[in-house]
Order: C-alpha cells, then sequence, then structure tokens
C-alpha cells in the first residue's frame, strides 16, 4: 500500500492509476479497482486498488490518497519510483502523523501513540497504546493546562486591576485549587516506570554455573527449540537473546553461557560476555541443579545483589520437591522447576510479575507516562509549588511568572507550547509511512 498525502495527491496519482471513472470523480473512502501504470503507458500492475479520502477529513487532514497493489518488492519498488517521477517525494519518518498532529487531527500524546502501537512488544503495551491514542491522558493534560490558564487569570486580574474591587478567590481557594493539580500531576508523574517496562521491556538474564538447565528453562518459556542443549558443560558459548512476552511484560531474554573457571579461550570469552549481561540486566534468574549441592552452584561473587531469582531446575531428579528452601540457603524464595515437562513455570512467572511491579502495580492502568511526559509533569508540579508559596507571600507577579512557566510545560506534553526543534525529535523515532 502506498500512500501519498498533500494538496496534489489526486492529480499526481490520477497520472499513475485509471478505473472506469477518475480518481477524483471516486466516492470519498471508496475502494476501486483500476490499472496502475508508468508515466510512460508501461503496466505496472493490472489490477490495483485505489481510494481517495479527501481532507480535513482524512489521517493528515489533508487530501490522501491510498493505492494498494499486488505485493512483491519489484511491483512496489516499481510504482514508488513512477510516483516519485511524477512529482510526489519520500515522507520524512513519522510525517504522516507529524502532518495529522500539526493540522489538529490529534495532540501530541496521540500522534506519540502511534510510534507505540507499532513498536508494541506485548499485548498490555498495544493496550496502553491505544488507551492514549484514544486521547484520554491527552485531554487529562489539556484539562490541567485549562485550569492553570484560569488561575492565571485572576491572579493576573489582581496585578492589572489592584483597586477594582472584583469578586476574587481568597488565597487559601486559590492555593487548594493548585495544591490539587499539582498532586494529581505527582501522581501521573509516578506511572513512568510502569510505562519505561511497557514500552521498552526489561532484559532478563538466565544465568548459573554449566549444565543446569539455563538452555533448556530457555527453551521452556519460548516453547520451542531455541538454544543448542547438550549434557556437555559448556555447550553455550555466546549469549542468546530473544524477545518473549511474560504475564503481558515484554522481556528481552537472554541465555548466558555458564559461569566456570577453566575452559578454552572461546568459552572463557562467552563467560565474559556473561558478567557484562548480569551487569545490565534488568533481572536475574539463577540456575541450579535441584540435584546437587546448591553451595557450590551459587558463585556468590558472580551475582549482583538486589536482582535475582533462584531456580532449582531439573526438579525431577527429586524424590520430593520441599515446600521451603533450605534452612541455611541465603535468600527467603527457591522456585523449584523441571524445564523438560513445565513444573513451576507458573509460579516462575508469578515471581517476575511480582519482580517487575514490585508488588504495587497491575496492567490495568489507564495511561502510563513517557520519559518525556514525566519530565514536563514533574517541572509543571514544582513550578506550581513555586506559585503557592509566592501567593503565601501576596507577591502576585512572581506567582504569575510561576503558572505561566508550569502551563508551558503542560503544553510541551501536548504539543500546545512546544518547538520545532523537539517536535522533529519525537517524530525522528517514528518509521516512514507512519
Amino acid at each position: 500500500m502506498l500512500r501519498l498525502s498533500g494538496p496534489q495527491s489526486v492529480a499526481i496519482a490520477s497520472r499513475l492509476w485509471s478505473g472506469r471513472c477518475g480518481l477524483a470523480e471516486l466516492p470519498p473512502r471508496a475502494l476501486a479497482l483500476g490499472q496502475l501504470c508508468q508515466t510512460s503507458g508501461e503496466v505496472i500492475d493490472q489490477e490495483c486498488l485505489a481510494v481517495h479520502m479527501p481532507g480535513p477529513h482524512s489521517y493528515t487532514g489533508e487530501n490522501v490518497v491510498e493505492l494498494h497493489c499486488h505485493g512483491g518488492a519489484l511491483c512496489a519498488q516499481l510504482a514508488l519510483r513512477a510516483l516519485l517521477a511524477a512529482g510526489c517525494r519520500l515522507a520524512d519518518p513519522g510525517e504522516f502523523s507529524k502532518r495529522a498532529f500539526l493540522n489538529g487531527r490529534m495532540d501530541l500524546t496521540q500522534a506519540e501513540a502511534v510510534a507505540d502501537l507499532i513498536r508494541a512488544g506485548s499485548e498490555a503495551a498495544l493496550q496502553l497504546a491505544n488507551r492514549q491514542l484514544d486521547g484520554n491522558f491527552g485531554r487529562g493534560i489539556t484539562k490541567f493546562y485549562q485550569d492553570l490558564l484560569m488561575l492565571l487569570a485572576e491572579i493576573e486580574s489582581r496585578l492589572d486591576f489592584p483597586e477594582e474591587d472584583l469578586e476574587w478567590q481568597s488565597i487559601p481557594q486559590l492555593t487548594e485549587q493548585l495544591e490539587e493539580i499539582e498532586q494529581q500531576l505527582e501522581r501521573c508523574a509516578a506511572s513512568r516506570r510502569q510505562g519505561e517496562i511497557l514500552r521498552g521491556g526489561i532484559k532478563l538474564a538466565i544465568a548459573g554455573a554449566p549444565n543446569v538447565g539455563k538452555s533448556s528453562l530457555l527453551n521452556a518459556i519460548l516453547g520451542q527449540e531455541r538454544a543448542i542443549v547438550s549434557d556437555i558443560p559448556g555447550t553455550t558459548r555466546d549469549s542468546i537473546e530473544v524477545p518473549v512476552s511474560i504475564r503481558g511484560i515484554p522481556i528481552h531474554l537472554i541465555d548466558t553461557a555458564g559461569i566456570r573457571h577453566g575452559g578454552d579461550t572461546i568459552e572463557r570469552i562467552g563467560i565474559e560476555r556473561t558478567r557484562k549481561n548480569l551487569a545490565a540486566a534488568d533481572l536475574i534468574l539463577w540456575v541450579m541443579d535441584a540435584s546437587l549441592p546448591w553451595q557450590p552452584q551459587l558463585l556468590e561473587q558472580e551475582r549482583p545483589p538486589g536482582k535475582v531469582l533462584y531456580i532449582a531446575n531439573k526438579a525431577d531428579c527429586l524424590a520430593e520437591i520441599p515446600a521451603t528452601p533450605p534452612t541455611d540457603f541465603p535468600d527467603e524464595t527457591l522456585l523449584y522447576t523441571c524445564a523438560l515437562d513445565g513444573t513451576g513455570l507458573e509460579p516462575l512467572y508469578d515471581a517476575i510479575e511480582k519482580f517487575v511491579w514490585q508488588g504495587k502495580s497491575s496492567l490495568e492502568i489507564d495511561f502510563a507516562v513517557s520519559e518525556r511526559h514525566c519530565h514536563s509533569m514533574q517541572a509543571a508540579a514544582e513550578q506550581i509549588r513555586k506559585a503557592m508559596q509566592q501567593l503565601e507571600k501576596e507577591t502576585w507577579e512572581l506567582a504569575a511568572a510561576a503558572l505561566h512557566q508550569a502551563i508551558s510545560e503542560l503544553g510541551k506534553i501536548t504539543g500546545q507550547t512546544l518547538s520545532d526543534d523537539i517536535l522533529n525529535q519525537i517524530f525522528a523515532r517514528f518509521c516512514i509511512g507512519k
């Protein structure tokens, strides 16, 4: 599918596509069958569908034409070349969404949600992007923006008409309203961690001594034979990274080389890469052989503190799975698994979910802000606190200046007060064609 947007989109597409009637005469938003040819008349696609969506009722708010030709690299490439020769140019990354924003079809939070929708690595991330695309988050920020404008107008009226007997609110009333907005902004900003996880995922490394079943556990989680499994210690020489979704959490799952002393040169390089992956990981599954003494398998100097879940794999080798870890085990939690038959995977997923959300959150959230949103919210909240301090002193001019800054920060989120440079940086992250 090739999309054209702009005032000349119908005219240019009409030079290449022809059907029973001209493209301009087609009913809006109705697909029609026709022929796509080069400007020389040579046929590119004998059966090409075309649709015309007049502005402002289109995605970009401009006249839009879409040409749906047969798949295949050559057909699409020839069609693209013909359009460029007829007067089109390639769109910049995110240019369609940028035009939609500039033409008032969506606010900036909705435009950013388009990129999140494309990059979503889990169902929860997809749902989050769809909720933001629906405009709920942007509408909430716009309400804060407008409420602050109303309060600013009242404060500035005290500066402009100090001798008039107007019905001004008291300082405690103004402070109460500002405090409510400030608290709501802080609560919204607190969802940044959830947003970062759902948008970017976490790095989860599977580590431990050789031949404890790390690669088997990776395969069990993935539900496929992704890593080579062997009884020979040191089979995994390099790190294997694969994306997976566990309980709606996007995860970059890394199977690492077993850590031991000795080994050949290649294995030692793999072990060094393991150490680097452990340092960079958000969570580590430290795997041990349940049938062997656990002390020699801990390799205490190799385990970064505060981000390890302990796994006793090969639980099928035990006569009975213990209800609790050994009394001298260095952690209160030890999860027993068998990668061969899937025993213990669900409790493992429970533990991963609890670790990621810190036992405080679920995926059923209305929105989760990005780093950019969080920065502007916190800056706005700080300016509101400054405004409240100035209200106590009745220094109206300084209170107004602080509110101006707070309003500007909120405007950056929806795009009302954003500079062109920052705007271009945001849309540069998009893929071409969106």
